[in-house]
């Protein structure tokens, strides 16, 4: 070996799983073996120590790293020492790229003390046989990690059980465990405030400047007021305000109903590190994972509505009554609201928005109190009607059971199901039966189709037990919550948007003036008229 001075850098790296193995992977006893190294060594001369804290060795994107290589192409150093080949990296393929092309190109000197390696000393050339297969070994070992990790992340996201780093607002972690996620009630009132908001008639963009005005502070102020270290590249201002996307961000997150949707983003393998999204049919999803901060009805309404257009009016605080909900009833499109100003008095009517862009349907015009008037009786028979629905199944419940006919109906489905693939599997031996000369062609062709009968009809024997058994479902007492949300307007005085979230889908207006309000819950509501129906032949009036 020549009497070559090598300037050299240090080079230490630990990844999150590197740090299990205690205090001989640690980042000072990396520094200190190589450190020991250099000074016993006289041809060697420490330049520059060049550290990654917590990085994956399955790549070289890694800050430290990257120093290292341009300082090596800047010629500031011209060899490096590390503890051993797994510090310098994990993909085998990396590796072996960096060892037998890059650095014999760049005339660079690489050193792994543990493992004996010296690019520069005999017999630690490319032509070492076992520099390979360390590598590899080193390369397999990432990937073990790697499965591991993702297996027990898997794991805890079927469970239930939160992975990410940082929680939704309005949410907190247990400090007793981590991974399970508790109502803040502080921000959780927040939340609360601004679905309250939205279904009060509020626009987005409303509801974030009223926020502002309020000095409520955003989700990413508030996790700094609480000690989390969060720092994001699309922060602009030193101190964020609340904008149309948060907003909307929050009022989309089905996370505040209680259900958990978590592995919506990963990576093909662990040698990648970009991310990307993930079909939805892989996405794991969990009901009542936590407490829930937002009813589901609510949520429901409130995402229905933001898919719709609904516009304010520069003057107006708040969506007027209507807005999203009026459609014209023979081409579909959306009511427009206008207002016209007449001997002092202003008259608000809604005409259909194509015949004002296309005069290609009629104007459809209904006056806005004429409205307001029909839908809110409307909505009060129907409230009603319901209950009045709620009472007849509510006494159909306390029938004996051989009055109300009830049966295993999955057991009976099972029986179903079980005849439907015995036959299909006769039928499919009919030929085989055929083709060896056990029957002639016009009893094969007789069988089949008598076994093809008789597998549509037990097909459609199942389809009728099914629906009878959803009728039957729709008769019990606890199936029967959506019968509440009309309950809880039954002493309503009044017509508001908070009404209309609540049992309203959409209104639609006909040329001819009549007026369809479609409600929600419809196939829930005909499902339960269906079962009550078939116990009209009982005298239900003096139970009702």
């Amino acid at each position: 070996m020549s009497n070559k001075i090598f300037k050299t850098g240090i080079y230490a790296r630990l990844s999150r799983e590197d740090a299990d193995g205690g205090q001989s992977n640690s980042i000072q006893s990396q520094r200190a073996i190589c450190l020991a190294y250099i000074e016993s060594h006289d041809d060697l001369e420490l330049v520059d120590t060049y550290i990654d804290d917590g990085e994956t060795g399955s790549n070289t994107d890694r800050p430290g790293f990257q120093r290292m290589l341009q300082d090596m192409r800047s010629g500031r150093i011209d060899c490096a020492v590390s503890k051993d080949l797994s510090r310098f990296s994990r993909n085998y393929i990396d590796a072996g790229n960096y060892l037998e092309k890059i650095f014999p190109a760049m005339g660079i000197r690489y050193i792994a003390i543990n493992d004996n390696y010296d690019s520069m000393a005999p017999g630690s050339g490319s032509d070492n046989i076992t520099l390979p297969f360390r590598n590899l070994v080193n390369d397999i070992y990432c990937r073990d990690i790697s499965i591991k990790i993702r297996t027990s992340l898997e794991v805890k996201r079927k469970k239930g059980e939160y992975v990410g780093s940082f929680v939704p607002f309005g949410y907190r972690k247990a400090p007793e465990d981590k991974n399970r996620l508790l109502v803040d009630e502080t921000a959780a009132e927040v939340v609360a405030m601004i679905f309250g908001m939205y279904k009060d008639g509020f626009p987005i963009l409303k509801i974030a400047r009223r926020l502002n005005t309020s000095g409520i502070p955003t989700p990413m102020e508030y996790k700094r007021m609480q000690g989390v270290r969060f720092e994001t590249a699309f922060r602009t201002k030193e101190r964020t305000e609340w904008e149309y996307v948060t907003v909307k961000r929050i009022l989309s997150n089905i996370v505040y109903t209680g259900v958990l949707i978590q592995g919506r983003r990963g990576t093909p393998n662990h040698k990648v590190r970009l991310t990307r999204p993930k079909e939805e049919s892989d996405w794991v999803r969990v009901e009542n994972a936590h407490e829930p901060i937002i009813s589901c009805t609510d949520f429901e309404a409130v995402t229905e509505l933001m898919r719709r257009d609904m516009r304010c009016a520069r003057d107006s605080e708040k969506h007027d009554l209507f807005s999203g909900y009026l459609f014209c009833g023979d081409c579909q499109d959306t009511m427009i609201r206008k207002t016209q100003k007449a001997k002092g008095k202003a008259y608000v009517y809604y005409n259909c928005g194509s015949n004002k862009r296309t005069r290609e349907c009629s104007p459809h015009s209904f006056s806005e109190a004429k409205l307001t008037e029909i839908v809110f009786h409307a909505i009060h028979d129907q409230i009603e009607v319901v209950l009045h629905l709620d009472r007849v199944l509510r006494f159909i419940d306390t029938l004996p059971q051989r009055d109300r006919k009830v049966f295993s109906y999955e057991a009976q489905i099972t029986r179903l199901e079980e005849e439907i693939q015995r036959y299909k599997k006769l039928e499919l031996g009919l030929y085989e039966n055929f083709v060896e000369g056990i029957i002639n062609k016009t009893e094969y062709t007789d069988f089949r189709e008598n076994y093809r009968g008789l597998i549509a009809e037990k097909q459609e024997a199942l389809k009728r037990l099914e629906r009878e058994q959803r009728d039957a479902a729709a008769t019990g007492s606890q199936n029967r919550a959506w019968v509440q949300v009309f309950a809880q307007y039954e002493n309503v005085q009044e017509l508001d948007r908070r009404l209309l979230m609540a049992l309203v889908d959409k209104i639609l207006i006909y040329e001819d003036k009549r007026v369809e309000i479609v409600f929600r819950y419809r196939d829930e509501f005909a499902r339960a008229m269906e079962a009550a129906k078939s116990y009209q032949e009982r005298p239900l009036g003096a139970a009702v």
